[in-house]
């Protein structure tokens, strides 16, 4: 085997993992990039495959590997069908511009390692996220797949899979659920960062609240009761009475809001327009003032 291939190869994998590893967070920081985080991460580690079909591994003179179900796999683990699908497509397009007798076959494997991914992905979400063993499996089912595609080539076939089964292993399952515990780590500390930055971020928000709450209170209390002085004082039924009630309504809506703002318990974002700062929704984020 020619070990120059391989790392490579694996240098082309740490790429991936970096880029995946801060367009995790950039997802996080950009919310309105949410619907398409599926095809941007699927066309990235698309553009991996790709790389790795190019970037071959000599197992021996004449007889090349590559790891070009690996970078799908992970990135349909972690993210879901459309980018497991996404990848898939990238590399099953470059496998039919290059053509050849094995083409179909790689194609069908490059699909069906992408849709595997997926399905094993829904699977770990109904787990709580991905463990050991849905890395597990899925290096499995794609190490079978590797292995099926070499099926329609006939005795011709299954002899070049002979000849590189063992570093195929090593590529689809042992690098699979080997790399499958570095994406862990990545999402696992992003996940605590999230939380960490949430926590301070809420810290933040309830002593401003409460600050400005305790500011607005006072003098909101001393216009309530003026208003209730002031109707007394005005004819029933007039003008100027109708304006008052208005204005004691207005603020005692004001005043439900200042006790909405001693009882924030979590951070909910309103939708704002375009070019806002985000707005948050204090009914949301609130309990209920008892």
């Amino acid at each position: 085997m020619n070990y120059h291939d391989v790392i490579e190869a694996l240098g082309i994998l740490m790429c991936g993992l970096i880029f995946y590893s801060y367009a995790y967070r950039w997802f996080a920081l950009v919310p309105r990039l949410a619907p398409y985080r599926g095809v941007i991460m699927g066309a990235a580690f698309g553009a991996l495959t790709v790389a790795l079909m190019i970037a071959r591994i000599e197992v021996e003179p004449g007889v090349a590997t590559d790891t070009r179900h690996t970078p799908l796999a992970l990135i349909g683990l972690f993210e879901g069908m459309t980018a497991g699908l996404a990848a898939a497509a990238a590399g099953a397009l470059y496998r039919a511009a290059e053509g050849g007798a094995g083409a179909p076959a790689g194609i069908v494997a490059l699909l069906a390692v992408g849709l595997a991914a997926g399905l094993v992905h829904r699977w770990a979400a109904r787990g709580g996220g991905v463990r050991l063993t849905h890395s597990a499996v899925l290096a499995a089912l794609t190490y079978a797949l590797t292995a099926a595609s070499f099926l329609p080539l006939g005795p011709r076939g299954w002899r070049l899979f002979a000849r590189q089964w063992w570093e195929l292993l090593l590529a689809d399952a042992v690098g699979i659920w080997l790399a499958a515990r570095l994406f862990v780590d990545v999402v696992e500390r992003e996940r605590r960062e999230a939380a960490e930055r949430e926590t301070a971020a809420l810290k933040s928000v309830t002593e401003l609240a409460n600050a400005a709450a305790h500011e607005i209170n006072n003098p909101l209390t001393s216009v309530v009761g003026f208003l209730d002085l002031l109707a007394k004082r005005l004819p029933a039924g007039s003008r100027e009475t109708e304006w008052a009630r208005h204005a004691k309504e207005a603020s005692l809506r004001i005043a439900e809001i200042v006790a909405r703002m001693r009882h924030i318990t979590r951070l909910e974002r309103a939708a704002s327009p375009d070019r806002l700062p985000p707005l948050l929704d204090i009914v949301k984020s609130s309990d209920e003032p008892s």
